[in-house]
Formats: C-alpha cells, sequence, structure tokens
C-alpha cells in the first residue's frame, strides 16, 4: 500500500499546488484560531476549489464548537474534519462525515484503548505532546516506543518530522502514512518547496 502522505498548515495556493505536484496525498488547513497556520474558510475554500479529485482537503481544528465545523465544513462536500483536541469520540463522528483524529503522545498512554475509543475514526494521528499546542511544533516523541507495536487502525506519524529524520522515522514506525507541517516550512505557514519535494522524495523512495 501507498505511503499516505498530508501536508499541513497550508495558507496560500501558491504552497498547495506545489505540495501537489510533488504527490502529497491530502493537505492541511488550520481553522484553529491560536495557530500561526490560521487560515478563514473562505481562503480554504478557494484553494480547496482548485485541488485534484484524488487530493483529500482536510480542516483541523483543536476544541471546536459544532456550529464552527460545521460552518467550516459546508465549503466543501470533500472535506474531512481533523479534531486535534479533546473532542470526544461521540462528538468526532457527529457530523457525518469520515474524520481523523489526532492524539498528543506522552509516552505514558494506553494507545490500544485510545484506538478502540476513536474506532469510527477513518485513520488516527500520532503528534507529539506539547502542554497547550495543537499541532506544528516541530517536535518530535519517542518514536522507538511505537517499534513492533501492533495497533487496531491505521494511524498518521507526525510531530517533528523533517527531510531529514523521516527516513528513520519510517524505518522505526509501522504507520500506514507522515504528516508533516512545520519542518518544510521556511516560516509559519510558508511552505519551502524545495523541502516538500525533498520530504516526499525520501519518504516515497524509502517506502519502496
Amino acid at each position: 500500500m501507498e505511503l499516505f502522505i498530508k501536508i499541513c498548515g497550508i495558507t496560500n495556493l501558491e504552497d498547495a499546488r506545489s505540495a501537489v505536484s510533488y504527490g502529497a496525498n491530502a493537505l492541511g488547513f488550520n481553522m484553529y484560531e491560536k495557530s500561526p497556520r490560521k487560515i478563514v474558510k473562505e481562503e480554504a475554500s478557494e484553494i480547496i476549489k482548485e485541488l485534484p479529485e484524488d487530493v483529500i482537503p482536510v480542516m483541523v481544528f483543536a476544541n471546536p464548537t459544532s456550529i464552527y465545523v460545521e460552518s467550516c465544513l459546508e465549503v466543501s462536500s470533500r472535506t474531512i474534519p481533523q479534531f486535534h483536541g479533546d473532542e470526544t469520540p461521540e462528538f468526532c463522528s457527529s457530523f457525518g462525515r469520515d474524520f481523523l483524529k489526532a492524539l498528543r503522545v506522552s509516552g505514558k498512554e494506553d494507545l490500544q484503548t485510545i484506538f478502540e475509543n476513536y474506532s469510527k475514526a477513518w485513520m488516527l494521528i500520532l503528534d507529539s505532546y506539547q502542554k497547550n499546542n495543537f499541532g506544528g511544533t516541530g517536535k518530535t516523541f519517542e518514536w522507538q516506543n511505537l517499534k513492533g507495536k501492533e495497533l487496531n487502525k491505521p494511524y498518521l506519524l507526525a510531530g517533528g518530522l523533517n527531510p531529514e529524520n523521516v527516513e528513520k522515522a519510517l524505518s522505526l514506525v509501522p504507520c500506514a502514512g507522515i504528516d508533516v507541517s512545520s519542518g518544510v516550512e521556511s516560516s509559519p505557514g510558508k511552505k519551502d518547496p524545495k523541502k516538500v519535494e525533498k520530504f516526499i522524495r525520501t519518504a516515497r523512495n524509502f517506502n519502496g
């Protein structure tokens, strides 16, 4: 199965087109108010309209209200939500769409139980834990803790990935895909096309 690659924190059409041209499977749009990569739904909508049908647009939320999620999702029937906060399984599955759920890993979690609780998720995302931060931290976690661990659902690896360490990460973690944001940027919200290209090429080459 081909490695699934999501480029998150897209804020402009140029970066979106670049990521797609290098082979990204999904693009993430941060709808979380405090994110340095925040984008308003109207701007996200204009970018999503330009994406090929086989590229999945993902809107990223952190502890949102139902009304806010619904108002953002209505811009496109293709868009799926990603929840990066403390949302319950019931909340995540209440919008009638496939969804992604990010789990911030500190090393103390019972991942098997958490995976079972979010069994309705399309995929889960394992990200690094940092208090009061919901993704895009540039920090890794102990990947070796996942080596050989059999979890009952496909997941994406996130947290501190970049072109230099993605091969090591893939050698340790039996993930279905990878999710990157700050590791391929020149500044928050602005992707570096050379880093994006190298990241995707390195990951694809490793994955065969």
